[in-house]
C-alpha cells in the first residue's frame, strides 16, 4: 500500500497516525426465526421488504394453541347408534333401522336428538285433491253424472290419490267391477273408460266443487282448473295427430318438407315481387311530382309581369297565371310574401293545380290493413313501412308522434304549420286536423298521407313565392343599372 502511494504521490502517515481507518463494526441482524406451524414456503414469502415481528406472530401461531385439544361439547361425545324408526309418510307402520346420530353424556347416558322423526318424511309431498261430501254429490254432482255412479266415481278418487294424479298409472290400475254392493245396472258390465274419460269426469267434479265453494267463478277465474278446461275431444284429436305424425314414412317426411321448401320459395318470391310493385310506384309518384314541380315553376316564370300602380317598379302576378292555378291565400309563418298587391291589396299565392297533385294523392285504400308478412304495420315520416326497435307500441300514439314530427320539420316551424292547420280545418272534417278516431292501418296511413301532401303544397308555395320575389328583385334593379350614366 505504502509503495502505491509513493507512487501517487500520496504522503505517508506518520507513527502516531494509523495507515487506514479502521472500518467500523458491523451490526449484527437480528435473525427471524421461523415460527412454529409455519411452513417454509409461506415464511420465505417474508421477505426484507416486509418484515414482521417475530413476537406477534409467534404469540398468535403458539404449538399450544395449534395442538390444544378441542373443548369437549356440553351436549356430550358424538356417537351413532342403530336404530329402529318408522317413516311418518307411510300409513302401513313400517318399521326400519337405520344410524342415528346421538350424544353419550358424562354419566354414560346415550340421548337420541329431540327431533328424532325421520327427516326425509318432509318430502313426502301429496297433491291437492277437492274431494266432495254427500251433500255436495247429491247437488252438484249428481244431475250431471251422466253414467257414472257415487261408488265407480269414489273409488276413481282413490287412484287418483294413491297415485297422485299420474294418469297412466290410474288408467293402468283402473278395474271397476260391478257388485250389487257398489250400484249399476245388474246384468250389465260397467262401460269401458278410456284415460280421457278419466280426466274429464275428474276435472268436472273438481271444477263444480272449486266454483261452489267460492260462491261465483270469478272469484276463481286463476285458477288452472276453472282458466283451462279439459276438452275431452280436443285432447282425443291431439293424440290421433299425433299419432299419425309420429307413423309418417320417411318417404312422406322426404315429401312433405319438399312441399314446405317450395311454399316457402313462393313466398319470397310473392314478396319481392311486393317490394319491386311499391319502389315502381314510389319512383313514379316522385317523377311525377318532380314534373309537376318544374312545370308549375316554369309556367310561373314565363307569365308576363305588369307594374303596380300603388309601387311603381314591383311587377305582380297577372290574371292570366292566377287562372291558371293561382289562388288566394295568407302569407305563410306571417312573412310577406313579396308577389305585391293587387288592386284589392289582397296578397296572392301561387298553388297547384288539382289536375297535377291527383297522380299523388293517396287513399285509405293504398294502405292494406293487413299487410304481407315480414311488412311492419307502422308508419314512419315519410309514411313508409316503419320497423321499430322491440317493444310494445300503441299505434294512435306512434302515429301523433308521426305527426309531431312532420310538422316539426316544416320550414317555418310552428307558425308555419298554422297554415296547413287552416287548409285542414277548410276540408270541413275533424278526422283531417286531429286524426281518425279509429287508428287502423289505413286509417293512420291515409292521414299522414295527407298532412305530407298539404305540408308539400304549402313547401311549394313558399318555394314558388321565393322565386318569384327573387326575379321580381332582379327586374327592379335591371332599369337603375341602365340609368346610371
Amino acid at each position: 500500500m505504502a509503495d502505491v502511494k509513493d507512487i501517487l504521490g500520496v504522503p505517508r502517515a506518520g507513527p502516531s497516525q494509523p495507515d487506514e481507518k479502521a472500518p467500523a463494526p458491523k451490526e449484527k441482524k437480528e435473525k427471524i426465526k421461523r415460527p412454529e406451524g409455519m411452513s417454509r414456503e409461506a415464511f420465505a414469502l417474508l421477505g426484507g421488504s416486509h418484515p414482521i415481528i417475530s413476537s406477534q406472530l409467534a404469540s398468535s401461531l403458539k404449538k399450544n394453541d395449534m395442538l390444544k385439544k378441542p373443548k369437549p361439547s356440553t351436549k356430550g361425545i358424538i356417537t351413532y347408534q342403530y336404530r329402529p324408526f318408522r317413516n311418518a309418510a307411510r300409513t302401513d307402520g313400517l318399521e326400519l333401522f337405520h344410524w342415528l346420530k346421538c350424544s353419550k353424556g358424562a354419566n354414560g347416558v346415550i340421548r337420541e336428538p329431540d327431533d328424532s322423526e325421520y327427516p326425509y318424511a318432509k318430502y313426502n309431498k301429496k297433491v291437492q285433491l277437492y274431494k266432495y261430501n254427500d251433500e255436495e254429490y247429491d247437488s252438484l254432482i249428481r244431475p250431471e253424472s251422466g253414467n257414472w255412479t257415487r261408488e265407480e266415481t269414489d273409488y276413481l278418487y282413490d287412484l287418483c290419490e294413491q297415485f297422485d294424479l299420474r294418469w297412466h298409472v290410474v288408467f293402468d290400475r283402473y278395474e271397476w267391477r260391478w257388485r250389487p254392493s257398489t250400484g249399476g245396472i245388474p246384468g250389465q258390465p260397467p262401460p269401458p273408460r278410456s284415460v280421457e274419460d278419466l280426466k274429464e269426469r275428474y276435472y268436472n267434479v273438481a271444477r263444480k266443487l272449486l266454483v261452489s265453494r267460492q260462491g261465483r267463478e270469478a272469484a276463481v277465474a286463476n285458477n288452472t282448473i276453472v282458466k283451462h278446461p279439459f276438452n275431452k275431444q280436443v285432447e282425443q284429436d291431439r293424440k290421433r295427430a299425433l299419432a299419425a305424425l309420429l307413423a309418417r314414412t320417411p318417404q312422406q317426411i322426404s315429401e312433405e318438407h319438399a312441399i314446405l321448401a317450395e311454399a316457402r320459395a313462393i313466398e319470397e318470391k310473392r314478396k319481392a315481387e311486393a317490394m319491386a310493385a311499391r319502389r315502381a310506384a314510389a319512383a313514379a309518384a316522385a317523377a311525377t311530382t318532380t314534373t309537376t314541380t318544374t312545370a308549375t315553376a316554369a309556367a310561373a316564370a314565363a307569365a308576363p309581369r305588369t307594374t303596380s300602380p300603388s309601387q311603381p317598379g314591383r311587377p305582380v302576378a297577372p290574371a292570366a297565371a292566377v287562372s291558371s292555378g293561382a289562388a288566394t291565400a295568407a302569407p305563410i309563418g306571417g312573412a310577406p310574401m313579396g308577389l305585391g298587391a293587387v288592386a284589392g291589396g289582397a296578397p296572392r299565392a301561387l298553388s297547384p293545380m288539382p289536375g297535377q297533385m291527383s297522380g299523388d294523392m293517396r287513399h285509405p285504400a293504398d294502405f292494406e290493413p293487413a299487410p304481407p308478412p315480414g311488412i311492419p304495420s307502422l308508419f314512419d315520416v315519410e309514411v313508409k313501412p316503419f320497423k321499430p326497435k322491440p317493444g310494445v307500441y300503441l299505434r294512435g300514439a306512434h302515429t301523433q308522434a308521426m305527426a309531431a314530427q312532420q310538422a316539426a320539420a316544416m320550414t317555418g316551424g310552428s307558425r308555419a304549420f298554422k297554415a296547413v292547420e287552416a287548409t285542414l280545418t277548410e276540408l270541413q272534417c275533424p278526422a283531417a286536423l286531429y286524426g281518425p278516431r279509429v287508428m287502423t292501418r289505413s286509417t293512420s296511413g291515409a292521414w299522414l298521407a295527407l298532412r305530407s301532401e298539404v305540408i308539400a303544397l304549402h313547401e311549394t308555395r313558399r318555394n314558388l313565392a321565393n322565386r318569384l320575389n327573387a326575379d321580381t328583385d332582379r327586374a327592379v334593379r335591371r332599369p337603375e343599372k341602365r340609368r346610371r350614366p
